[in-house]
């Protein structure tokens, strides 16, 4: 063999040698690693302290809290109604309304900024009209803006029985993540996508839509002028605003969370305020 096929052949297994050994490092193109980096958890790192990093999707098991804005104010945005606002805020309805001189059916008005400070009495009519920017003297001029009372006398006056409602679980599960104080201001109930989510007690429909605080469609049941239940993340919704629902009528159908779990997220308000529904739900 000559001296020139000698060095050709030495040439090409050193090439087929490296090869080999740059196999098992071989990197995908960017556009073909895409799916690893969708499928990793990020992270949270609360401010100041690196050392408290957790999975975003245990930090979203919990409900969001809501800050009550600097300026204690609340702009009106469409699909808003005075119990969706106070709800949002962990507000009593008829304070928040008191509060804003607002009597039954509570009409708001889109952009218009609703005082939050149920401590401070706004009773001056041209002091709430300036505040919504409009001459609101007439019916015809509500109608124009946009009344968010979607279904006219949706709030009436009241419907408090006197007693406290019979209560009955929404949804026949397991709790993934229990009621906790400033954290989870209800139950989450775990189900499969579109299990039927019932009426934990009698009352009317007072909010169906999408809600703005994260958790997806929301249905909020007013039982009394004290207590009202809320479901949320659900897949379908099956009652409209005004509706009036008996205890254990199907109401919504599970979804998913905005990890893709399918859950139901449950809470009960007393006065505004988020009460554990395990110590008023009966026993599993």
């Amino acid at each position: 063999m000559s001296h020139g096929n000698i060095r050709l052949n030495l040439a090409l297994l050193g090439l087929n040698a490296l090869l080999v050994s740059c196999a098992s490092n071989y990197q995908a193109p960017v556009i073909d690693q895409g799916e690893e980096f969708i499928r990793s958890t990020p992270l949270i790192v609360e401010s100041g302290n690196p050392n408290s990093s957790f999975p975003l999707k245990d930090r979203e098991k919990k409900s969001p809290i809501m800050a009550m804005p600097e300026n204690q104010t609340h702009r009106v945005r469409r699909g808003d109604n005075l119990i969706s606002i106070a709800f949002e805020y962990d507000l009593d309805f008829r304070a928040l309304a008191s509060a804003n001189g607002l009597i039954p059916p509570y009409t708001i008005f889109i952009d218009q900024e609703i005082n939050l400070d149920i401590d401070r009495i706004m009773d001056d009519q041209t002091e709430r009209n300036r505040k919504l920017g409009v001459e609101a003297s007439n019916n015809s001029v509500a109608k124009a803006q946009g009344v968010l009372s979607r279904s006219g006398g949706l709030i009436r006056e009241t419907i408090d029985s006197g007693s406290e409602p019979k209560w009955q679980w929404p949804l026949r599960g397991s709790t993934l993540q229990k009621f906790q104080a400033n954290q989870n201001k209800g139950l989450d109930i775990s189900g499969q996508v579109g299990d039927p989510v019932f009426a934990a007690s009698d009352g009317d429909v007072v909010f169906s839509g999408r809600s703005l605080q994260g958790i997806g469609n929301l249905v909020i049941i007013r039982h009394s002028d004290k207590f009202l239940s809320a479901y949320a993340y659900n897949s379908k919704m099956l009652v409209n605003e005004g509706s009036r629902v008996n205890a254990g009528d199907k109401i919504a159908e599970v979804g998913l969370n905005s990890n893709g779990i399918s859950m139901l997220h449950f809470e009960i308000r007393v006065n505004g305020k988020p009460a554990d529904p395990e110590s008023l739900l009966p026993n599993k």
